[in-house]
């Protein structure tokens, strides 16, 4: 198994690119695992609970309004 010593030296250096795509010209870091996660767990409700509208946050009490509009809808068909 290979160690510490037998590894090449190794030089860090920083590069600094500039986004285009905002005025700061700064990027995101790490976002694009978060950013899948709640869309997937609102889809997951309104697909359970037989809606299409369903505001973030997803608190209890907009999942049981989201779901009475829901039957409410089922009822009225």
């Amino acid at each position: 198994m290979p160690r510490a010593q037998d590894l090449p030296v190794l030089k860090v250096e920083m590069t600094k690119t500039v986004s285009p795509s905002n005025p700061l010209g700064i990027k995101g870091c790490g976002e694009a695992g978060a950013i899948a996660a709640p869309v997937a767990v609102i889809n997951a409700i309104t697909d359970a609970i037989g809606t299409e509208d369903l505001p973030m946050p997803a608190t209890p009490q907009a999942v049981w309004r989201a779901l009475q509009k829901a039957n409410d809808r089922r009822t009225a068909a």
